[in-house]
């Protein structure tokens, strides 16, 4: 498989304090291969990299709050472990 571009294959990137929500540049997995390092597995959901779950950001939240949710390419519910 071809290496992600955005992370150069090293699964993480620097998200800028602009967008961090913390207000400080912080290292985040990376949005492109969900953390994989690699783009384009048709065997691994590419939303959610098999975890069954996203996080809807704040600005898409009713709440305006950062929340767990279902992986809605995968449509399996969320439980709480």
């Amino acid at each position: 498989m071809p290496t992600c571009g955005k992370c150069k294959g090293k699964k993480t990137v620097i998200l800028p304090k602009e967008k961090s929500p913390l207000g400080v540049a912080i290292e985040v997995k990376c949005p492109d291969c969900k953390g994989m390092g690699e783009v384009g597995n048709p065997n691994v959901c590419q939303r959610c990299n098999d975890s069954k779950k996203v996080i809807l950001p704040a600005e898409e939240s009713p709440f305006n709050v950062a929340t767990e949710v279902s992986c809605p390419d995968c449509s399996a519910p969320v439980t709480s472990e």
